[in-house]
């Protein structure tokens, strides 16, 4: 959609009046356009700067018209500025050096102003994208709106105009601060991971997504295929984004996308109450119960309103800590001696703690609905934030 024909034509026609091939970056050093490469040596030339060119450092060019650089694989290349009309650099005119005594083509650029249209169809270039992010982000939002009119509007809007392609299912992700008492931070970070996996596609791949912010704060994402989780968990990891993390919806028709994100929130709560059990990014599938039991108002939920059993357990000072014993035994299928190994201590230990939870929980731990209803009863403790998390490694 960034694509400005009238750019790679003036790219085209510079580079036959200087008989020299022309690449331009934008900003981020990142190819936008070049002209045709027509020997065997530039084509090469070419190819290693459309696989590193965003790895380069930005040239020197702050306080003067151009500056030389020596890029591994290419030689040496003089990059000009592209400056819009604010004075603001918009991007870089790349050319290899001229063989020769004739080796100063800066001259020529700079005096006779010919960089002049290149910058302006870049700032049209930036303009256009920046008109395009900032429409598809309030789109993606309507999307995924809870009434009927600004679904079915947006969704006409993204594929009539074509800002979204066609697809027979998409798949709707929730970005959320990661923790319940988020500070302005942390919200903050939201819409910086929304804006860096949508930068992150655009640079990486010719793939599509769109994304946005909601009114209360959680990231949208939409995609036209299904999301790689161990992708997008690499992207929220960065240092600069933490604690941030993400939900994912399942697959779903454009006029149910409302339903994928209703579960990748609910996917989102659940990786952010157990952030210990579910990676950074989770699908709403692979949540398992903890998915359900996300969307209870576990907000309001006191220690009284749990089972009487794990009630008992966490009043009491002497055993409330042992609780996680009890979880492990439990996730563990009665397996004493895998309990013991989990938790790093002797199996007398586990059967002592044992014996005194089910005394205060006045229990039988032998029948299964005991152990159901306590499976059940610390699992909602523990998201509800009545038990101490574990320690998250690497997030």
């Amino acid at each position: 959609m960034n694509r400005i024909p009238e750019l790679h034509d003036a790219i085209q026609d510079l580079s036959e009046a200087l008989d020299r091939r022309l690449v331009v970056l934008d900003r981020t050093m990142r190819v936008v356009a070049y002209s045709i490469h027509e020997s065997p040596e530039d084509r090469l030339r070419l190819s290693r700067i459309l696989a590193h060119s965003d790895s380069w450092d930005t040239p020197a060019t702050a306080h003067q018209d151009s500056a030389i650089q020596v890029v591994d694989g290419v030689g040496s290349v003089v990059m000009y500025r592209l400056l819009g009309a604010d004075r603001h650099i918009v991007g870089h005119l790349m050319l290899s050096m001229a063989e020769g005594p004739d080796a100063a083509p800066e001259v020529d650029l700079v005096t006779g102003n010919r960089l002049g249209r290149i910058s302006r169809l870049m700032e049209v270039r930036d303009s256009n994208a920046r008109s395009l992010l900032d429409r598809s982000s309030s789109l993606a939002v309507d999307l995924v709106a809870l009434e009927d009119e600004r679904r079915q509007g947006a969704a006409a809007t993204l594929l009539g105009e074509e800002i979204f392609g066609a697809s027979e299912h998409y798949c709707a992700v929730a970005i959320g601060p990661g923790v319940l008492d988020a500070t302005p931070t942390d919200l903050g970070r939201v819409e910086q991971a929304v804006a860096q996996t949508i930068r992150f596609v655009n640079d990486t791949s010719t793939a599509s997504v769109i994304g946005g912010v909601t009114i209360e704060g959680t990231g949208v994402l939409i995609f036209p295929r299904p999301v790689v989780a161990p992708r997008l968990a690499r992207i929220l990891s960065r240092p600069q984004l933490a604690p941030a993390r993400a939900g994912i919806g399942p697959l779903a028709p454009l006029d149910a996308l409302h339903d994928s994100y209703r579960r990748a929130g609910w996917a989102l709560r659940a990786t952010s109450l157990a952030p210990a059990d579910h990676p950074v990014a989770v699908h709403f599938s692979d949540t398992g119960s903890d998915g359900v039991l996300a969307t209870f108002p576990l907000d309001g939920l006191g220690v009284a309103d749990l089972p009487t059993p794990v009630r008992n357990i966490l009043l009491q000072k002497k055993t409330r800590p042992w609780a996680a014993t009890l979880e492990a035994f439990l996730e563990n299928a009665g397996d004493i001696q895998r309990t013991a190994q989990v938790l790093k201590v002797h199996r007398s230990t586990i059967y002592y703690r044992l014996d005194r939870l089910t005394e205060v929980a006045g229990v039988d731990l032998r029948l299964g609905r005991v152990q159901r209803d306590l499976h059940l009863g610390l699992r909602l403790a523990r998201l509800a934030g009545f038990l101490e998390q574990p320690v998250v490694s690497g997030r």
